[in-house]
């Protein structure tokens, strides 16, 4: 008897508890990109540095690194944070920009004459999305 009233008090007590207090809920999103610092040329096979300064709107947003999407010739970059869903975010408005970067090889055989990045900056008024563009020729 005492075996099952100890069974249905630890049943009870794994029913009662809730695990999403300890598992946070996410889900990811990108951010503005407010900045870049990119060089005037690029050199075929050598590598670049490219800083990317970037607006978070709360402190809920935590940077987890770039998203890579290459259309026709353009490389569109994208900012991307994990937002921590809770309701006790405060806004970062005012605060300054951070910063990220990341490499950039121009291949030794790449034909064409420049690189175009474009680097997401938020929606527009039209809800579509916008971006920076960026076009850095090849030295010849």
């Amino acid at each position: 008897m005492k075996k099952l009233i100890l069974f249905f008090a630890a049943l009870f007590l794994l029913t009662s508890c809730s695990f999403d207090e300890d598992n946070p809920q996410f889900h990811v999103a990108f951010v503005p990109v407010v900045g870049v610092e990119m060089p005037e040329y690029f050199v075929h096979g050598e590598n670049y540095e490219i800083k990317v300064k970037y607006q978070r709107p709360t402190d809920c947003y935590f940077y987890d690194g770039f998203h890579y999407e290459e259309k026709n010739n353009a490389l569109v970059i994208a900012v991307q944070t994990l937002v921590i869903e809770d309701s006790n975010c405060a806004s970062l408005d005012g605060v300054e920009p951070e910063e990220a970067s990341f490499n950039f090889a121009c291949s030794p055989t790449y034909g064409g004459s420049s690189y175009l990045f474009k680097f997401y900056t938020g929606k527009n008024e039209d809800g579509t999305n916008s971006y920076m563009e960026v076009e850095v020729p090849i030295a010849q």
